[in-house]
Parts: structure tokens; C-alpha cells; sequence
């Protein structure tokens, strides 16, 4: 329709030039040189309309495009007639046509149009260009994303792939000619809900597993739709797959690892539980046949023996020592409560008491403050043990500080380990702080050290709030 009121315009001209020239040629007898003079810049112009017509019509113009066309121009043509014909209208009126009025006011016409169109054209052009530089900036984006990329498009009830990017084609092959859909590792439900969602222009995201050659690769792909009108040949989408294989494979790894861990952690505590009954038998018959052989024969024997008696006596004492903590170890997690919210001063108070063991709490505050005494000041006055807690945002902590010689910063881990003590320590099981570590942890909190050498040793022990 607008190109053929264009094509009506430019006739309508041809028409009125074409009578100009006979009414100047045959009827006034103007030579036809003159005549071609006077007309060949309005017949210019229209052979410039008619290839703007041609050209609009053999090229891929948007309808809306051509529609701004015809309305500029028809609004050009329409304001030159009014704007002449009132000119020649009112001169008419007043007996005297002036020429040059009317070549002025037409000039007003020409440099009103060329203001408008020009900044109709700069306006255009910059926004070309911006969109030229989006274009190019998403094209390098496209062509060189490690995601592989394919852009869908909705051809009835199927979709058809467009383009690809060269990452697409270098892991799932190049598309063939026809355009057909290749959504690997996708199940025939998948791309049905992914054909309903371009077409509803809702975003789509799954995870899927393609066999490639060289072993199975995991994909997050993600369904996005960017636009749907005529203007794009349809509904329009990109689907992307992300390479997660190796994250998919880590998280495999860490769970099979988690896996042993638990196992082994298992095994250990049944051990260190089974070992520890298993090693009382004999070590109280060791004990007992010690004792028996002190009370039978201790006037026949002399001081070396006895001391080899004494010898014998403390090592039991400490193995059977060493045993119970093995318990109390293996114990944190196989008979640890569940976790609720306790009174900590009142737990607190019955550790100082000694008067039971009825929760972790309180073993971990009697094994510190036991470890604080013991490693206290090592002259004639007492121990000094300062105890405090203090409330975060988001964890209770509680410490413990003693007044002993401290420990070295490069103990100040190993101590928490099994069997493991630090150079203040002459005696002891070297359980007491793997059980305090053993609490923490299975509290999921954390348990450091703080100390200088000379100037004693502060444990925390921090929980999370819950």
C-alpha cells in the first residue's frame, strides 16, 4: 500500500511536468531547449523518487520502514502545494503575482523539510550505528563464550536451529542444512517443554549428560528466550549449554571420599571401643597377679624388687588410665547426645564440682580446667585458672586461661592430636585435648590456642549458634 501511494505521487508529477512541457512548447512556442531548462531539475528529482520506489521495493525493507517513508514524503508534497497555493492565492487576490515571493517562501518549505528530514536522518544514523556496535559486541560474545550456543527458532509446533556458535559445533557436530533440532543429551519430553516455552517465551533450565567419545560430559543447559515477531521470522531463543563436568565429577569424588571417611571413622571407633574392652581383661590380670605378688612375697623381697613392683603397679595405673580415655574418645560420637540448648555456668559449676559427666559440655570444661591446673604456676603459690564466656553474632565462645610456662606456637595444634603433648607436659594420657577437639568438632565449632612462652596459655573453645 505505501509503495503504491509513492508510486501514485511520483505519476501525479510525471504528469503535471509532461503537461508543463507541452503548454510551454506547443501552446506559448518556448523553444525546447529552453523548455528542457526550465523543467530538468523537477524531472530529476522524480527519477530520484522512482529509484527510492524501485529500490524499496526489490529490497528486504520492514513494512514500518517503508510506511515512515510515504508519510515523510507525502508530508513534504502536501505542505510545498499549501504553502505555494496560498502564496499564489493571496497574490492572485491582490491583482499581483511577485515571483520571487513565492521562490522565497518555497525556499522556507525546502529548508524546513531538509531540517526535519536531516534530523530525522542523524538520528536514524546514530542509532545504526549503535545498534552496529551491540551487534558486533554480541557477536564476538556469541563466537567466543566457552558455552556452547544455538539459536532456536519456532517454526510452527517445532523449533529449528538457526545458527550455531563454534563451540556448539565443536562439540555436538555442525547442524545439517535443514536446520533439524540438536538439543544433545535432551529426551523427547525435555525439548517438547523447551518448544512450549519458546513459544511462551518462559526461560527453561535442566541438567543433562551427553556421551561424547571421549566419556560422558555433563551440561547445565538453559533455555533463553530473547524475542517473537514477525520481524525475527518467529519466536526466537538461545539455548546454552555449560560445561559442568568437572565440578559434577569433584562433587563425586568428595562424596565418595566423604564416603570413606565415614567408613574409616567407623572402623576407627569401633576399634579404639572393642580394643579398649578387650585390653581391661588383661591388664586387671595383670594388676591383680602384682598385687598378689606383693601381698605373697613381699618380706622376701628386697627394695630393688619392690621398686620393680612399683614400676609394674604404675604402668598399669597408666595404661588403665590410658584406656579409659581411649573410651571416653571413641564415645564422642558413638554415644553424644542430641543437641539442645543447655545452661553453660550450670554445666560449668558441676565440672568444678567433679560431680558427673552427664553431658560433652562438661567433660570439655573438666578436661581444660584439669589441663589448666595441672600446667599452672610451677612455684609455691597456687594455680591461677580465669574462666569467661562472651556472646557473637553468631557463635558462643568460652575460654580458659592458665598461668604456666605456655606453649610454643608451633605445638599449639599438635597438642589436639592423639598421643600428642607439648613440652610442659611430663605426664598424662595425651588424650584429654584430642577428646576436647573431639567435642568441638562434633559440634561443628572451633577450638584454638592463644599463648606466649613464660606467660601461660588461653584455650577457646567456640560454638555456633543454632
Amino acid at each position: 500500500m505505501s509503495l503504491a501511494v509513492l508510486s501514485g505521487i511520483g505519476l501525479s508529477l510525471t504528469g503535471v511536468l509532461l503537461f508543463d512541457v507541452y503548454e510551454d512548447w506547443t501552446v506559448q512556442g518556448n523553444t525546447l531547449a529552453s523548455t528542457a531548462v526550465e523543467n530538468a531539475l523537477p524531472f530529476a528529482l522524480l527519477l530520484g523518487l522512482f529509484y527510492t520506489v524501485w529500490e524499496l521495493r526489490r529490497g528486504t525493507y520492514s513494512e514500518p520502514f517503508v510506511e515512515s517513508v510515504t508519510l515523510w514524503t507525502v508530508a513534504g508534497a502536501v505542505t510545498t502545494v499549501v504553502l505555494v497555493g496560498w502564496v499564489v492565492g493571496i497574490q492572485s487576490l491582490q491583482n499581483e503575482l511577485k515571483p520571487w515571493i513565492i521562490v522565497l517562501q518555497t525556499t522556507v518549505v525546502g529548508t524546513s523539510a531538509g531540517l526535519l528530514v536531516g534530523r530525522r536522518t542523524a538520528t536514524v544514523e546514530r542509532a545504526r550505528e549503535r545498534s552496529e556496535r551491540e551487534r558486533a559486541r554480541f557477536e564476538s560474545l556469541f563466537e567466543n563464550t566457552p558455552a556452547a550456543i544455538a539459536d532456536l527458532r519456532l517454526d510452527g509446533d517445532r523449533v529449528v536451529v538457526e545458527a550455531t556458535n563454534p563451540e556448539y559445533d565443536t562439540r555436538f557436530g555442525r547442524v545439517s542444512d535443514d536446520h533439524e533440532p540438536v538439543l544433545p543429551g535432551l529426551g523427547r519430553e525435555t525439548i517438547r517443554t523447551f518448544e512450549d516455552a519458546v513459544e511462551t517465551g518462559e526461560r527453561r533450565r535442566v541438567e543433562a549428560t551427553h556421551y561424547a567419545p571421549e566419556g560422558p560430559k555433563h551440561y547445565v543447559v538453559e533455555l533463553v528466550p530473547y524475542g517473537g515477531d514477525a520481524a525475527l521470522g518467529g519466536s526466537r531463543s538461545y539455548v546454552l549449554y555449560r560445561d559442568v563436568t568437572e565440578v559434577r565429577e569433584a562433587e563425586l569424588e568428595l562424596e565418595r571420599t566423604v564416603e570413606q571417611l565415614e567408613r574409616s571413622n567407623e572402623q576407627l571407633q569401633q576399634f579404639a571401643y572393642v580394643a579398649s574392652h578387650d585390653l581391661q581383661e588383661p591388664l586387671r590380670m595383670v594388676s591383680s597377679y602384682v598385687d598378689l605378688l606383693a601381698s605373697e612375697y613381699g618380706d622376701e623381697l628386697d627394695d630393688e624388687a619392690d621398686e620393680y613392683i612399683d614400676f609394674a603397679v604404675d604402668g598399669a595405673k597408666r595404661m588403665q588410665a590410658m584406656i579409659d580415655a581411649l573410651l571416653e574418645y571413641s564415645r564422642v560420637h558413638t554415644e553424644g547426645e542430641s543437641f539442645e540448648e543447655v545452661d553453660a555456668e550450670a554445666v560449668f559449676d558441676r565440672a568444678v564440682q567433679d560431680l558427673d559427666d552427664e553431658d560433652q559440655l562438661g567433660q570439655l570444661f573438666r578436661n581444660l580446667l584439669s589441663n589448666a591446673v595441672e600446667h599452672g604456676d610451677d612455684g609455691d603459690d597456687p594455680p591461677t585458672v580465669h574462666v569467661s564466656g562472651a556472646e557473637r553474632e553468631d557463635a558462643v565462645v568460652f575460654s580458659i586461661s592458665d598461668d604456666g610456662p605456655g606453649i610454643p606456637s608451633d605445638q599449639q595444634e599438635r597438642v589436639f592430636e592423639l598421643f600428642e603433648q607439648s613440652d610442659r607436659d611430663d605426664g598424662g594420657t595425651g588424650i584429654g585435648l584430642a577428646i576436647c577437639q573431639r567435642i568441638v568438632n562434633r559440634h561443628e565449632g572451633d577450638i584454638w590456642i592463644e599463648s606466649t612462652p613464660g606467660e601461660g596459655a588461653t584455650f577457646y573453645a567456640s560454638f555456633p549458634k543454632r
